[in-house]
């Protein structure tokens, strides 16, 4: 089992994370101010926490429902198997064109896995693949649909409570096609947010002002979502879980009541809306076990009637973090 990197970070470190996680594409000059320190010290700190592999790459985050696509969520449990089945297993998984992301985890399940799919015949089909190679190893499936996402700064780092990044997303289709020269510059973007426009200019061989225009009406129309650093918790002490929430009756502004909560929580870093036999997920970086005991024990007493249960899963290992969608988009093509 690899072993938690218990790394300090820090106030400039801290600040430095805290203020990427809205916009991967902040400026050093904005890094230096919001950090008090000068150009060269913040652009050598963000330096040294890419090296440290702390911040792990700057990638573009879409929205799925903008090309057409639903993001399924598929939990399995597999069977006590020998190594090498489980790694041809997450191999096969992992350089899918559907899966979007996976992760391996600890508890009622062994895996979750973000399925792309245009249709539930598609998703089907994917399903019935996947047990045709591996169903001798699958003992237990969820199947679920993932109707919206949010997501939250890291409060913990400046601990502070978490602030809302972006509110829900993957609601609402385009209704005209995105154009090759869209998709070219979603693709560098997706590789690296960082890239100046100068850089995407060359690459494209677009002048920087069709650049800027091409990126606000991406940015307008709900198909980028925001610029994301990924960022290891786990190199700085933290521990990544999936929270699996069961409400009773949930209606009305039951669960934006819950969800209110959830913002004020400095290490719930996203919720998930679903459609299927939980109502909420939830993503929670902490430091120990006992004090995420102690967080879902408050959500709980603060709401009796509404919260019925919840699992708690130990993310162990993380795939396609960097969440590229143009990719994927390309190969199912």
């Amino acid at each position: 089992m690899e072993e938690i990197n218990n790394c300090r970070l820090d106030k400039v470190d801290r600040k430095i994370l805290y203020s990427i996680e809205a916009d991967a594409h902040t400026p050093i000059s904005e890094l230096a101010r919001k950090t008090r320190t000068s150009r060269t010290v913040a652009e050598y700190r963000l330096k040294q926490l890419e090296k440290r592999g702390i911040i792990r790459g700057y990638y573009c985050l879409l929205d799925p429902s903008k090309f057409g696509l639903t993001v399924w969520k598929l939990w399995v449990s597999l069977r006590p198997t020998s190594p090498d089945e489980r790694k041809q297993f997450f191999s096969y998984i992992e350089k899918h064109p559907r899966i979007w992301w996976y992760a391996e985890c600890a508890g009622i399940y062994d895996a979750v896995i973000c399925v792309l799919a245009k249709t539930p015949h598609e998703f089907n089909s994917f399903f019935n693949l996947l047990q045709d190679k591996y169903g001798k190893i699958i003992t237990n499936s969820s199947i679920l649909i993932n109707v919206s996402f949010e997501f939250h700064r890291r409060g913990f780092l400046l601990n502070k409570p978490s602030q809302l990044i972006e509110s829900s997303f993957q609601e609402k289709p385009l209704v005209k096609n995105i154009s090759k020269d869209s998709i070219n510059i979603l693709r560098l973007l997706s590789m690296n947010s960082r890239i100046s426009y100068v850089e995407l200019a060359h690459k494209t061989k677009k002048n920087v002002k069709t650049i800027k225009k091409t990126i606000d009406e991406l940015k307008k129309s709900g198909v980028i979502v925001f610029f994301r650093p990924s960022i290891d918790a786990t190199k700085i002490g933290y521990e990544n879980y999936k929270v699996l929430l069961y409400l009773h009756n949930p209606r009305g502004g039951i669960i934006p009541s819950v969800v209110h909560w959830c913002r004020d929580q400095k290490n719930i870093t996203a919720v998930i809306f679903c459609v299927g036999p939980w109502q909420l997920e939830l993503e929670i970086e902490i430091d120990t076990y006992r004090n995420l005991c102690s967080m879902l024990t408050k959500l709980k007493n603060n709401f009796p009637d509404i919260v019925k249960s919840y699992e708690t899963l130990l993310i162990t290992n993380e795939g396609n973090f960097q969440l590229d969608l143009i990719d994927k988009i390309i190969r199912l093509k």
